[in-house]
């Protein structure tokens, strides 16, 4: 496993498309131009008619604060296997939280699909985000209209 402190070096790494990325440089967040109810509905309905993507759930969290999406982009899934069985718990899917900010606008946030290689030195994980961040652009740049 790698050192947490490499993390820190990470921080300064662009995001997926435009997003921010958190100082410890794993979570991409974005604000929406959309109400969440209405950018979970784009996200869920995109995934459930394209036969690359997998929805799993939606959720509420935080006392129905947020609404959080599971889905997994199923063409990662050899590389995911061939790092071993152990990791995954992994599987190629991303979490997504959608939940108002203070000032009343709509944010979106997510794990870097980079996670996975600092959980593990794998080769074939270095693969799967090479192959997964530009489709998890691609599904945010249509479907939330994030440039």
């Amino acid at each position: 496993m790698k050192r947490a402190s490499m993390l820190t070096g990470l921080a300064t790494s662009i995001g997926l498309v435009a997003g921010t990325v958190a100082a410890d440089g794993m979570f991409i967040t974005h604000d929406l131009d959309m109400e969440r109810a209405e950018a979970v509905a784009a996200i869920r309905d995109r995934v459930e008619i394209n036969e690359d993507w997998l929805f799993l759930a939606e959720f509420g969290l935080a006392g129905g604060a947020v609404t959080a999406l599971k889905i997994c982009y199923l063409p990662l899934g050899g590389d995911i296997v061939a790092a071993g069985l152990h990791v995954m718990a992994m599987m190629p899917c991303g979490n997504m939280a959608f939940y108002e900010t203070e000032d009343g606008g709509t944010e979106m946030s997510m794990l870097d699909l980079r996670f996975m290689t600092e959980l593990s030195d794998a080769p074939s994980l270095k693969a799967a985000v090479e192959t997964g961040r530009p489709a998890f652009e691609a599904l945010l740049s249509d479907t939330l209209d994030i440039r």
